[in-house]
């Protein structure tokens, strides 16, 4: 049964980019593996540079990250991964997607894994397609259409609502005003190109990029196919890099919690670990680790570097006084005492096999003085050199940029 939308509807407001100001000055890091300092380029890098590289984080003073938060934005997610920021465009002749960059772009519910305002950073995966209500309700089944006269059209298979029994295995239409979020059981598709994350929360794919007078120019973005060329002012981009899968978010990896014998004096709840789920480069949001406790991450790459900034969370700052140590087999490979006197360090740590783990304990003031943030974790692959790059290969990029 083929799916078809048709009309379209509006799921949450159009997204604005966060200005930056004129005297910003933007600085373009090389991601690369292994645990040596990166030193600062003073000058571009040619094209036979990148291969060394797994991709660049664009870094901006004052620090976009202390600026206010974006407004709740709605996003459109495809199935290779894209997560696009915007709303339903309600003049189309046909069902389509408005962003600020990509302008329009047409929905293909067979390419698509969700639209939602609560995926950001987040793993999507779903068996069954899933329309999420307003009032917490939930429905799986099949979604036949979207309609802007009768909402979105599913196939019921099961319901938390005894009554839908009576309409199981029939399209039932449910009005827009009752629809929270929208998730589909697509194949997962691998993205292809280059990859951009921007600060409206956006990550596009395309085939190139190049500089073009202090904008990032994308060539034939992927989301779409007629479209030739968009171009991004560099002050709203957050990082780029080849989709070859040698980056990872430590957000996303597996982890969890060791025996609470190994630490003295734990804490009554189980220790926990609270993102902050906010544009980043990577996806590689803030996570804020509250022992005491033992965290196990496991990796998705055998060997690989762990690069990362500590801090202390901001509602600890007062109270703050602990152990941390990060551990790979049996060795220690980053201690730290967390007091209020301890300012943010950063880690290029080596990660050999597929596991780590992060220990928080001796706290003098047991779960209220025990906790850590990371900010912008990435693991980066051992391969990371090795990897095949996109065609064609990339552009001189810029190091330095004044908008």
């Amino acid at each position: 049964m083929g799916r078809k939308i048709k009309n379209k509807f509006t799921l949450g407001l159009l997204c604005v980019s966060l200005p930056a100001l004129a005297n910003d000055s933007l600085l373009f890091e090389p991601i690369v593996g292994g645990t040596v300092t990166q030193v600062e380029v003073k000058s571009a890098p040619t094209t036979n540079t990148w291969p060394g590289w797994c991709g660049v984080r664009i870094q901006q003073t004052p620090n976009l990250n202390n600026q206010k938060k974006l407004d709740q934005q709605s996003y459109y997610i495809t199935s290779d991964g894209q997560r696009i920021a915007g709303r339903f465009e309600m003049d189309a002749p046909k069902a389509s997607w408005r962003n600020s960059v990509l302008l329009s772009i047409p929905i293909d519910l067979e390419n698509t894994k969700a639209i939602s305002t609560s995926v950001l950073g987040k793993n999507i995966e779903n068996k069954n397609d899933t329309v999420c209500l307003v009032n917490n309700d939930r429905l799986d089944g099949f979604i036949d259409s979207i309609d802007m006269a009768n909402g979105v059209g599913i196939e019921l298979t099961k319901s938390n609502n005894p009554g839908d029994e009576k309409i199981k295995n029939k399209v039932t239409y449910i009005a827009l005003n009752r629809v929270a979020e929208i998730r589909l059981s697509t194949k997962i598709k691998k993205p292809s190109g280059w990859r951009i994350w921007l600060q409206d929360g956006s990550v596009l794919d395309f085939d190139s990029w190049s500089d073009d007078q202090n904008q990032c120019r994308l060539s034939k973005p992927h989301a779409v196919g007629e479209m030739e060329s968009a171009t991004i002012p560099w002050n709203n981009v957050l990082g780029i890099a080849p989709n070859t899968n040698t980056i990872f978010p430590l957000v996303s990896c597996f982890w969890k919690v060791a025996e609470a014998d190994q630490v003295i004096n734990p804490r009554l709840s189980p220790p926990i670990i609270i993102s902050e789920y906010i544009p980043t480069a990577f996806d590689a949001t803030p996570m804020n680790l509250h022992g005491p406790g033992v965290f196990r991450f496991t990796t998705p790459f055998v060997n690989c570097t762990l690069f990362t900034s500590v801090h202390i969370p901001t509602q600890l700052l007062k109270n703050i006084d602990c152990q941390a140590i990060i551990e790979c087999g049996e060795k220690i490979i980053w201690r730290g005492k967390i007091n209020s006197e301890f300012k943010p360090v950063v880690l290029r740590l080596p990660i050999t096999g597929s596991e780590f783990t992060v220990r928080l304990d001796q706290s003098s003031r047991g779960a209220f003085g025990c906790a850590i943030q990371l900010k912008d974790a990435i693991l980066i692959s051992d391969t990371c050199s090795n990897s095949p790059q996109p065609s064609p290969p990339p552009p001189t990029a810029p190091i330095k940029s004044d908008v």
